[in-house]
């Protein structure tokens, strides 16, 4: 049932609500003592006369948590920080010397290294062991100072590594001494949403195809399965099970800490190492495109920086985040946006694996790459992918900050009076700005060569990113600036900060309004978002939001296709998509009393895929990309909220009455949820994905048969649980052992 406040906070704007908090705040002194300076810097914030920019903003608000004498959630947040970063922030919220983003983004010391030194410094923590040519050497326990004392002889021992376990062999020979592999001895493993973990009997760091190879004989030796991990930025069960051997693709202090600086293009790059590389192979087959080879332990951020310094090559879409590795992005078939494009697995044109037997190997067939390159780790240890990326092009990126009522306009059936009257504006808008709107967002959709809609929870204005490429490089710039980049983890800390903090709680319970402290994120993250025009290399753009990682989210999104319209097949049926996105809204209001939605509802249109396993496959028209997320804090009441915007965003149905073939992407969260009141797992696997199944197992099979393994041997050494039941149960002996 609402309360009074919610009710009105149905009818009011963004701004009356945080007006709303003033008044209360001037009402109680108590609660002013509890966070001072919140009601002076809200009431700066709704002043048209006083000039309040977005860094002032965030700088403000995290000092009154940092004021706040009942509240440590600020002390405790930067305790979480390293040195550098520590002192920066708070010189950055004191104001010292007047702080700019800009000063404070230049000279920072690299903060960690995937080198030798560095690995062995961050197994102290852990009962460790690296394996050498002479036997185990145990590190544990050893200080740093003993380190630095006895820096030659490890330096000579781990120059002389014979891999990870020395019953992988006894002849010890030159190749296998430059093998670099680290192994942690049943170190729990935790994905980045914190919904799965399990206990590998060995956590392994490789960084050759050598030192990858003899981990899967040794698991193959010792009857052990194989998974492998990269930043671990998936909700979906795709890691490995209790027992087995898992391959991290990072190192372990870049693949667990948070707060991480990956995305900080001002910290230097260690050299890469043989799973990190990147080389040019030579032309593609469409004229003007280029191949390259990438290891798959580089990460997005290397690869941008390669692009960005090389200036001729770039991959023509991908993943917002710089943190994830390249094989990481690619396994799960992860995308970019723009209707010309399809998945990243599309664009792989050979697959380089380490296969059951250990063995190196290699696909570039295209009738096998479709499996291989989107196919979740079940082929084998992949190493290695050929990418063909597209000439370096420039982007004229034009963000704006758009009423919610106009960033995608509602379909044509809703009904005014369904709209939250806090979502209208105060002058309703004429018939032909309608139009206009209706028309520019077709327009973006369609044919934009990159388009996504954010809109925070509860906000009366939607973040637009919609924009084209050019071929002319005069005016570019580096984008974001270090100083941007500084300030996106000054935004992310005050994310955090909001969600955690419970002196708010306290002002929620005087105001019985959760959505206070959903106006607030909503509030800050839409100030943060950039929204001036500027020219940049594609790569900047398409990365345009640095170190999101920082704030743990759940993430719920669906792939759906875009509907051909009644008038023309050829056109896309918008006002579906318009539904989807509004459906969403409308459920986040009628939520409004408990707000379990805290961070955006985002949208993106792509294309379609040829990858078997893609959710995009079969969309010859297109695909909406449509996803709802919140913070970690919010978990206990998510997985409802989710299901019931889910079950709205399966009805869907064409102009001719067919359901539309809507499935989840599959790094997302899905496997929580139902369709048609079974888990939705199941009717993946009994309807959606029926056909493909049979197909996928086909395409591996005949890859086996030339690289002599069956689909028995991937079952045995590199499926967990839910691979096990999804593509193997119910498979015939015979087509196992095909």
């Amino acid at each position: 049932m609402a309360t009074t406040q919610s009710k009105a906070a149905y009818e009011q704007t963004t701004d009356e609500l945080l007006g709303q908090i003033v008044k209360t705040l001037d009402g109680s002194e108590k609660y002013r003592q509890h966070l001072p300076g919140l009601r002076e810097l809200l009431q700066d914030y709704l002043d048209d006369e006083v000039e309040l920019y977005d860094v002032e903003f965030h700088r403000r608000m995290l000092r009154v948590f940092r004021d706040a004498p009942k509240d440590d959630t600020y002390q405790k947040m930067l305790g979480d920080m390293e040195g550098d970063e520590k002192t920066r922030v708070e010189k950055f919220v004191a104001d010292d010397d007047k702080a700019s983003p800009e000063e404070l983004g230049k000279g920072f010391e690299k903060r960690f290294s995937l080198g030798v030194r560095e690995h062995l410094k961050a197994m102290l923590e852990k009962d460790a062991v690296v394996v050498s040519s002479s036997g185990p050497v145990h590190v544990a326990g050893l200080s740093n100072d003993e380190l630095e004392k006895k820096d030659k002889i490890l330096h000579r021992f781990v120059h002389g590594l014979a891999g990870v376990f020395s019953c992988f062999g006894s002849r010890v020979d030159e190749a296998i001494f430059k093998d670099e592999v680290f192994v942690y001895r049943e170190l729990e493993f935790e994905n980045w949403g914190l919904n799965i973990k399990s206990m590998p009997a060995f956590t392994c760091i490789p960084s050759t195809v050598a030192g990858v190879r003899r981990i899967v004989k040794y698991a193959k030796k010792t009857g052990l399965g194989v998974r492998c991990s990269g930043f671990r930025h998936s909700w979906a069960p795709v890691f490995g099970r209790n027992g087995h051997v898992m391959i991290s693709l990072l190192g372990l202090h870049e693949a667990t800490k948070i707060p991480n600086t990956t995305a900080w293009s001002f910290l230097p790059q260690d050299e890469p190492t043989e799973l990190e590389s990147i080389d040019v192979v030579g032309p593609a087959e469409t004229k003007g495109n280029t191949l390259v080879r990438v290891g798959v332990s580089a990460t997005n951020e290397r690869l941008r920086r390669w692009c960005n310094d090389n200036k001729k090559y770039t991959l023509p879409l991908n993943v917002i985040m710089v943190e994830m590795t390249i094989g990481g992005t690619n396994g799960p078939i992860c995308h970019g946006s723009g209707r010309a494009h399809p998945t990243l697995s599309d664009l792989v044109r050979k697959v380089e694996y380490v296969d059951a037997n250990g063995e190196f190997r290699v696909v570039d067939k295209p009738e096998h790459l479709n499996a291989a390159s989107g196919c979740f780790g079940l082929l084998g240890v992949i190493t290695h992918l050929t990418l063909e990326l597209s000439p370096m092009t420039y982007a004229l990126i034009a963000p704006a900050k758009i009423p919610t009522i106009r960033a995608i306009p509602p379909p044509p059936d809703m009904r005014e009076e369904d709209i939250p009257p806090a979502l209208r504006l105060k002058t309703p808008l004429t018939e032909e700005e309608k139009r206009e709107d209706q028309k520019r967002f077709e327009k973006s959709a369609m044919s934009d060569f990159y388009c996504e809609w954010f809109w925070f929870p509860l906000s009366d204005m939607c973040w637009v990113n919609c924009w084209n490429d050019t071929t002319d490089p005069l005016g570019v710039e580096d984008y974001p600036t270090p100083g941007a980049i500084f300030f996106n983890f000054i935004a992310q800390f005050t994310m955090n900060v909001l969600q955690f903090a419970p002196a708010l709680g306290e002002i929620i319970d005087l105001l019985d309004a959760n959505e206070i402290v959903t106006v607030l994120i909503a509030r800050a993250a839409l100030i943060a978002l950039p929204n001036k025009p500027v020219k940049t290399y594609l790569p900047e753009a398409l990365h345009f939001q640095r170190g999101i990682q920082n704030v743990r989210v759940l993430n719920m999104e669906v792939e759906m296709p875009l509907a051909p319209s009644k008038a023309d097949p050829k056109v896309p049926d918008w006002a579906i998509v318009q539904r989807a996105w509004w459906d969403a809204i409308l459920t986040c209001y009628r939520h409004i009393d408990t707000c379990p939605q805290r961070m955006p509802l985002e949208m993106r249109i792509m294309g379609g895929s040829d990858v078997i396993m893609a959710p995009q496959r079969g969309n010859s028209l297109g695909t909406c990309s449509v996803e709802i997320l919140t913070l970690q804090s919010r978990k206990e009441e998510w997985v409802p909220y989710a299901q019931e915007i889910l079950d709205k965003w399966l009805s869907y149905r064409d102009h001719a009455g067919n359901k539309l073939k809507t499935r989840p992407h599959w790094a997302k969260q899905w496997q929580e949820f139902k369709a048609d009141g079974k888990p939705w797992a199941e009717k993946l696997r009994s309807e959606d994905y029926k056909e493909e199944i049979v197909e996928f197992r086909e395409a591996l099979a005949k890859i086996g048969k030339e690289h002599g393994w069956k689909l028995d041997d991937l079952k045995e050494r590199f499926s967990n649980d839910f691979l096990d039941w999804f593509y193997f149960e119910g498979a015939s002996a015979a087509t196992l052992r095909k």
